[in-house]
């Protein structure tokens, strides 16, 4: 969709800095207006959010809603459960470019950041920073992109959460929003406020990812669809690559965006993971003297190639389901 006919001021959102990407008048408006913007996106979307779970939140306090984030209405889900108006950290471009549903966004309060662009990273944080101050408050996504792994409930999490309460003394509420891929039922519950003002940068993330990580379990728990071993089929892994990939096309894209939309942080820094250790080895030839340790591993990085997600969204990702229009 061309975003000069629905008024998406884009170039204007992107180059906005702290003092300009919102003014006051507009966040006490937006206070004052949120229960129109809930009612929009309910419409706006097919998905119907089952809210198990809300604390007893403060009046006209601000919070940090940190939210998880596995499919593709998950970011509206943080819009129409929370009670008070939130604007919204939001970093996938091509969607501010063409969807929609980013007019409704913006009324409510958007907070855009250019992943790829390190002075936009830089902005983000201050720019969260102000809106709390005004007595609003925000929504993010602490593991910065869904989550396409087949055994973390909750990826690692970017330290922004924890800095910006600790900068603010505002506490964060944790978020745990689940959906099956074709159904139409949202399950979402609100955890109570966490203070992180006396604790690390390390105890804080720990404590934020069990408590979004418990509540995902239950999620699992309580709404997954059982499979039987036999329903599965010949590549498991394959189909749940492919099941992922559908869960993007719940919006439609016009470019190549995955090396933005698929970047995640790193459980530990300090320890890189098996497969970031076996791609340094690649360029290694393999020889009939060094075959008995390297062709283990050799296979392993062939494992690792052909189950890479950025690669499987590069190559598919235009490839349309039959129930895409």
């Amino acid at each position: 969709m061309n975003n000069a006919k629905i008024g998406i001021p884009v170039d204007k959102i992107k180059v906005s800095n702290v003092d300009n990407f919102t003014s006051d008048i507009g966040m006490n408006i937006r206070k004052k207006t949120d229960f129109i913007v809930r009612a929009l996106f309910k419409r706006g979307t097919k998905t119907k959010f089952n809210i198990e779970r809300y604390p007893n939140l403060e009046k006209g306090k601000p919070y940090i809603f940190a939210s998880t984030h596995s499919f593709v209405d998950d970011p509206i889900a943080g819009f129409v459960v929370s009670d008070r108006n939130a604007y919204m950290l939001f970093g996938t471009t091509d969607q501010l470019e063409h969807n929609p549903l980013i007019l409704i966004a913006l009324w409510n309060g958007l907070i855009y950041v250019d992943r790829l662009n390190p002075k936009s990273r830089e902005q983000a944080l201050p720019k969260m920073e102000r809106v709390l101050n005004n007595g609003n408050s925000v929504v993010l996504f602490p593991e910065g992109a869904f989550n396409n792994t087949e055994n973390l409930l909750i990826q690692g999490l970017f330290s922004g959460v924890y800095h910006l309460s600790k900068n603010t003394g505002v506490e964060v509420v944790p978020i745990i929003a689940f959906k099956e891929l074709n159904n139409r039922n949202s399950y979402i519950k609100v955890e109570d406020p966490l203070d992180f003002s006396q604790k690390t940068e390390r105890e804080a993330l720990i404590e934020l990812r069990d408590c979004m990580a418990s509540g995902m379990y239950e999620m699992f728990l309580k709404h997954t669809t059982p499979l039987k071993r036999a329903e599965l089929g010949d590549d498991p892994r394959l189909d749940f690559m492919e099941e992922r990939r559908l869960e993007y096309l719940g919006v439609k894209w016009t470019r190549d965006v995955w090396e933005e939309e698929l970047s995640v942080n790193k459980l530990d820094k300090d320890n890189p993971a098996p497969k970031e250790i076996r791609a340094t080895l690649k360029d290694v030839e393999l020889t009939v003297k060094n075959a008995k340790i390297f062709a283990p591993t050799f296979a392993e990085i062939e494992k690792d190639e052909r189950y890479d997600f950025i690669s499987y969204m590069k190559k598919n990702w235009q490839k349309k389901p039959y129930w895409y229009k």
